[in-house]
């Protein structure tokens, strides 16, 4: 085999270097003991690097407060790294080969206009971890972190795509790939779900990621992704993180301070989503927002996303009705103490998927939130008489959500009114919303919902083949939709009544889930709101 001469040089060099650090030295003992501070030192040992690479990790390393290394064991510790390469002329090359940016495997991305970047270029949230353990800890159960591995959305998508016909609908499936795996999509590492998802690399199946959303630097449109990140060198080398603080500095990172990311704009560039080939509007989580009360046009009063969604922590709800607390604390380990730290949990609605995948605290928090979205009231006539047609109205209020009840994909979730009368002896006057023996709504029952239709008027859960919609009964922000009941008071019934009333939620029905993963699924049903009240006659 033949090796360039500028292969030959550093491992010559490589070679001179070796003897002078041996075990005996106990530089292996003081590569253990300083780098375990941070992280484990496996995660080193797996890890290839040139020697002038590994000098500038453990130089930087060395600059961390309390780290403990001083310049000349950080000399030592790269030498020691370097050492542990497998040194051999089968593994000897002047350059590490260029991949192509395109990968074998996937298609060209058609008309998605954003700047090519590379897997490399990007950090791993592990080494995030190291200094900002909490945000991670945080960050790691979220929907975020979930947002390409969620079972769910990957069965759905592989079932769209293969029901997908033409162009249109072929680039709306392509969209999915591009929001739930952005890194993935804009490496050409992943085209659509026609691709094989396991094979895709670690960083980028790692969905909404750390070293992503601090790099978006530009905003082209709100909605669909609409955004550019100005990425770095990868982990030896990496990019300006942009954030919410003026004074924020690190010996690891350059920072800039982003007024974008405290504002909700920087949600609504990927919670607003329209189909890719027709623009028919599929999910306005943003568009909701903005034209609520709680955006008054003024900085002072108005709540963003984030006032909501990023103070929200185990115990405090953080939702329209209720507190909305600072989180002092510190952003980064041993940083300076702030009054009030964003969270990470990045909580919505979703307390099936974060079970199902382990994150039991954010779906215990999905479950706090939804607990405190809505309240509902009962609405009486004037007067009720036995052997007459009576009514009620039930009045449910969206008081503690910036955006509709339900919002996104709400084709699939459900929320709805379970109502039920009865008698002083227990006879069922009235019975709505109860679910059926295949533990799906009943026909007649008040669901707040979207329904989307095609071309043909016909009604489709496959987003791909969507052009229209046909149906949308959901609720605005400070806003109440009210829904009547209509029941007849025999001669035998005994006063009082009692009325029964309870907003539910699941994030999608059993019927679907066992039909996207197969087998039997219990499905958590919330109760968001409720009341009981006796109505005499």
């Amino acid at each position: 085999m033949k090796i360039s001469s500028r292969a030959v040089l550093p491992f010559f060099i490589l070679i001179c270097i070796l003897p002078s650090y041996s075990h005996a030295d106990g530089v292996k003992e003081l590569f253990e003991q300083k780098c375990s501070k941070c992280h484990t030192y496996e995660r080193a040992l797996k890890k290839e690097k040139s020697i002038d690479a590994w000098k500038k990790t453990t130089a930087r390393m060395a600059k961390y407060q309390g780290s403990g290394i001083s310049p000349d064991e950080a000399e030592k510790i790269a030498s020691y790294l370097a050492g542990k390469r497998e040194i051999s002329a089968g593994t000897i090359s002047a350059e590490p080969e260029k991949k192509d940016e395109k990968e074998a495997g996937t298609e060209e991305h058609g008309i998605f206009d954003f700047k090519k970047v590379r897997v490399e270029q990007f950090i791993d949230p592990s080494v995030c971890e190291m200094c900002h353990s909490g945000i991670f800890k945080q960050w790691n159960g979220s929907m975020h972190s979930k947002a390409f591995i969620d079972p769910l959305w990957r069965s759905a998508t592989k079932l769209f795509f293969k029901e997908a016909s033409g162009v249109d609908e072929n680039l709306e499936m392509k969209a999915c790939v591009k929001c739930h795996t952005p890194l993935g999509f804009r490496s050409f590492s992943i085209s659509s779900p026609g691709d094989d998802y396991d094979k895709l690399a670690s960083l980028p199946a790692q969905g909404i990621f750390c070293n992503w959303c601090h790099n978006i630097s530009e905003v082209k449109h709100l909605g669909d992704a609409g955004y550019d990140v100005e990425p770095g060198g990868g982990e030896d080398s990496p990019s300006t993180m942009l954030g919410p603080f003026r004074d924020s500095s690190s010996d690891y990172h350059p920072t800039k301070y982003s007024e974008l990311h405290t504002r909700s704009e920087f949600c609504g560039l990927c919670h607003n989503v329209s189909h890719a080939a027709n623009g028919l509007p599929i999910e306005q989580t943003y568009t909701e927002w903005k034209n609520s009360p709680y955006n008054t046009g003024d900085p002072k009063t108005t709540v963003n996303c984030q006032d909501c969604h990023m103070r929200q922590r185990p115990g405090l709800p953080s939702t329209g009705k209720t507190p909305r607390l600072d989180n002092p604390g510190q952003a980064c380990d041993g940083g300076p103490q702030r009054k009030h730290i964003w969270t990470h949990y990045f909580v919505g609605a979703n307390s099936v998927v974060t079970k199902m995948l382990g994150s039991d605290t954010h779906a215990d928090m999905a479950v706090e939130r939804l607990k405190n979205a809505a309240d509902i009231k009962l609405i009486r006539d004037d007067s009720y008489k036995k052997n007459e047609l009576s009514h009620i109205r039930i009045k449910v209020i969206n008081s503690g959500a910036g955006h509709y009840l339900p919002t996104g994909l709400t084709e699939v979730r459900q929320m709805w009114l379970y109502v039920k009368i009865t008698d002083a002896e227990g006879k069922v006057l009235l019975s709505s919303g109860y679910l059926d023996d295949k533990a799906d709504i009943e026909p007649n029952a008040a669901v707040f919902r979207t329904i989307l239709g095609n071309k043909d008027g016909e009604s489709v859960l496959n987003v791909a083949k969507a052009d229209r919609i046909l149906y949308d009964h959901r609720i605005p922000p400070k806003g109440y939709a009210l829904e009547t009941y209509s029941f007849y008071i025999p001669d035998n019934a005994v006063s009082p009544l009692k009325v029964e009333a309870v907003l539910k939620y699941r994030s999608i029905s059993e019927t679907l889930a066992e039909a996207l993963l197969g087998g039997e699924h219990s499905i958590s049903v919330i109760d968001m709101a409720g009341i009981t009240e006796e109505i005499g006659f």
